[in-house]
């Protein structure tokens, strides 16, 4: 990654199991954030304890194990969402250290916020004021090249419907112009794009929020975010804001 260029060009493409929605709420290019600042680094604490946590899915069932010296911001976290995560644990990252206006690299295994992990090659955890994503930490999937990431395990109720919703953006300090990701939850995907034609990106404060409704199988789910751009990119879609909630 570095930094990025969009153009309000947003498509979608099949989903299986699933529907999506387009919000317009959350657009913003030269207006301020619908998050303000001041109120959202007031709380590094989600809504749900760090793995292996008191209250926390246990570790044997979580997607991954922690160790206690990354079970949770201190001082200097990632600002929270308005409206909090729904079911889906630190979907803010706000129990992640905010690197500020940084963007430090992680590879496959590590864990860059308490309950998120790169699953494939390497992504790029960008700090909230490395760019105006409604004032957000955020990820962007394409690190030297274009990567995954996944949640730990929530709880989900089998045969119950769900609701993604997540702020979605563009890195358009290089190509490709259009950015690409799937989504995946319990065997269903969805694909978005962003278009970062005439800087229509991150860096100049340009966001959406998406919407995706599925159907879960299983007690317990895990959330895949993966680029799909070309191999080698290395300015991809940038996520930030995610939540899930029963619907």
């Amino acid at each position: 990654m570095t930094q990025g260029d969009a153009q309000n060009d947003f498509a979608f493409y099949r989903v299986v199991q699933g529907s999506v929605t387009l919000s317009n709420s959350g657009f913003s290019r030269h207006f301020p954030s619908i998050c303000v600042a001041a109120a959202l680094l007031a709380g590094c604490g989600g809504s749900q304890p760090p793995v292996g946590a008191s209250g926390a899915v246990p570790v044997g069932t979580a997607s991954f194990a922690l160790t206690a010296a990354s079970s949770g911001c201190i001082s200097n976290c990632c600002p929270e969402l308005a409206g909090g995560t729904g079911i889906l644990p630190d979907g803010d990252f706000s129990q992640a250290t905010n690197p500020g206006d940084q963007y430090p690299l992680y590879y496959k295994g590590q864990v860059f916020a308490p309950y998120w992990e790169v699953a494939k090659k390497n992504i790029n955890f960008d700090g909230s004021t490395w760019a105006s994503v409604d004032g957000l930490c955020n990820v962007d999937l394409d690190g030297s090249v274009p990567g995954v990431i996944k949640s730990s395990a929530f709880s989900t109720k089998p045969g119950a419907s769900y609701t993604l919703s997540f702020v979605l953006s563009g890195n358009g300090y290089g190509p490709p112009t259009v950015k690409t990701i799937k989504v995946t939850v319990d065997k269903q995907f969805q694909q978005f794009t962003w278009n970062t034609y005439g800087g229509n990106d991150a860096e100049n404060g340009d966001w959406k929020v998406v919407t995706w409704k599925f159907r879960v199988t299983g007690h317990l789910s895990v959330l895949n975010f993966a680029s799909e751009d070309p191999k080698g990119s290395g300015y991809g879609a940038v996520i930030a804001g995610i939540a899930i909630t029963k619907k």
